[in-house]
Formats: structure tokens, sequence, C-alpha cells
């Protein structure tokens, strides 16, 4: 029974059971070495483009294994580091409290605090709220595989002019631009990684963030996104929030699309204020 399984598999291209272990390499070509959690077997799996970029050697990682012909892919790469795990844990744990305590009234509207996360990048790191402070700050969110042109495309699209907007002054080199996926089973950090560089994004300003699905879930309502699942695909509002250094929401701009030399000029008249503050 299980050669029939097996075979069935190698044929259809389906998922087996998840693996996981420690990244030991990844070669050019995407062939990577994994060690199993225990140390005893050591096997290897061809990561994706995304994948190969993220930077997962001698990390902990969990996939889904898909055979498809002769070769063993890796597919849905996570982090799987239990310290990591825990700390997410936790802040998915304190914020759902804090959802679940506002009731209705969950949006926050500005001047409020942003609220706390524990969320990975396309780089396949923690980042944390304390990680964004400090800085001017604009934060949206997307799913990767939208095709409704004039909202997740048109919003990146925004980002992306946004980024090359600030690239221009080097007063704004502090400043970051934070893309959070309402989609976090395909929109893992290999897959998020892929989407950034199709536009050509500037990774070491502009975050894309994924993690877990009820954490995502709970930004989404603090900060006023709503989603339907509709017809296979996700039905969603859209807006951009744009924080202070300190992390208070400063204003939001309701829609996908926005003017990116104007978000970039109140952007750099927060970050201003903030370095005459200190």
């Amino acid at each position: 029974m299980r050669t029939l399984l097996f075979l069935l598999l190698a044929v259809v291209g389906l998922p087996a059971a998840p693996e996981s272990g420690r990244v030991v390499s990844v070669d050019a070509d995407g062939r990577a070495t994994v060690a199993h959690a225990d140390g005893s077997t050591k096997f290897l799996r061809r990561f994706s483009e995304g994948d190969r970029k993220v930077g997962w050697t001698g990390r902990m990682v969990r996939y889904d294994v898909v055979t498809e012909g002769a070769e063993t892919h890796a597919r849905g790469v996570v982090p799987a580091d239990p310290e990591e795990l825990r700390r997410v844990a936790e802040v998915t744990d304190v914020l759902r409290r804090e959802t679940v305590d506002k009731g209705r009234l969950v949006t926050r509207m500005p001047n409020e605090l942003m609220p706390n996360m524990a969320l990975w990048d396309q780089d396949g790191r923690l980042v944390m709220k304390k990680d964004l402070l400090g800085h001017a700050l604009a934060l949206n969110f997307v799913f990767t595989s939208c095709r409704v042109a004039r909202m997740c495309p048109a919003s990146t699209a925004c980002m992306k002019a946004l980024g090359d907007q600030l690239a221009k002054d080097p007063a704004a080199a502090g400043i970051r631009l934070v893309t959070i996926t309402f989609d976090p089973e395909t929109d893992t950090p290999g897959q998020l990684r892929a989407y950034a560089d199709g536009y050509g994004i500037d990774h070491a300003r502009h975050r894309f963030l994924t993690g877990d699905a009820g954490q995502i879930k709970d930004l989404m309502r603090h900060y006023g996104i709503q989603t339907l699942r509709d017809d296979g695909t996700i039905v969603h509002n859209a807006a951009l929030i744009v924080i202070t250094p300190e992390g208070r929401i400063a204003f939001r701009n309701e829609g996908a699309s926005f003017d990116a030399e104007e978000v970039a000029r109140r952007l750099l008249a927060l970050e201003g204020g903030a370095g005459a503050r200190r």
C-alpha cells in the first residue's frame, strides 16, 4: 500500500507528510541538503528560486515534500526554530486577548499605538514591533496571488514607487516600508522573496512579512483590513497606514493606490521630527 501511495505522489506531484530539520547547504541550482532534527540523517530537497535567496542555511525549517517525476521538492518552507516559535506564540496570544478585549471597536485610530507583532520577513528573519520603532514607517497588506490589477498589484507598485522616491533623499535612509500578507499559507518567506524580486523591491528598506495566520488575522482587524474568500480568491479592502517613529498611527490612506511623492513628504516630515527630538 505504501508503495502504491508513493507512486501516486510521484506521478501527480501531491505533497507527502511535512518534514523538518536544519538546512546544511543550498547550491546555486536549489539543491538543499537538510539534516533531520535528531542529526541522524541528511537528505536532498530542491528549493524554489525564492527559497534559494532567503538564506536558510544553518536554520531550522519545516516544509512539505512534493515529488515530481525524479525530483523531490520542498514546498512552503517556513522557519521552525523552537525559540522563535515560542516568541511568536507569545505575541500571538497577547494580541488575541487585546483583540477580544476591544470587542467591535478593534480598528486603531490615528495617535493610537501600533499593535504588537512577531512575523518573519522575506529573508526568514523574525521581525518584531520593537525592530520597527525609531523611524517612520508605511505599512500595507497584500497577497501575492492577487490578480485584480487595481488592488494588490497596484498597491505593491505604489510601494515600489514610494521606496524609489525615498531613495532620492539621504534624510530618508531610516524610513521603512512593511507589507504583510493576509494569505500566510501560500505566502511563505520564499514566495514573498520571489514576489518582491518581481517588482524590483529594495529588500533593505521594504520588508514583506508572513507568519502565524491567527496573529495576521488579528493585525488586519487592528488596522481595519477586511477580507472575504469568494470564488477561489480573496476579496478585500486596502489602505496604507503611516506610523510615527514612536510607533503611533499618524494617518491612513484608504484604497490600494496612493501618491508616492505625497506620502514620501509626510514620512520625511515625521522622520525629521523624530531627529529633532533625538
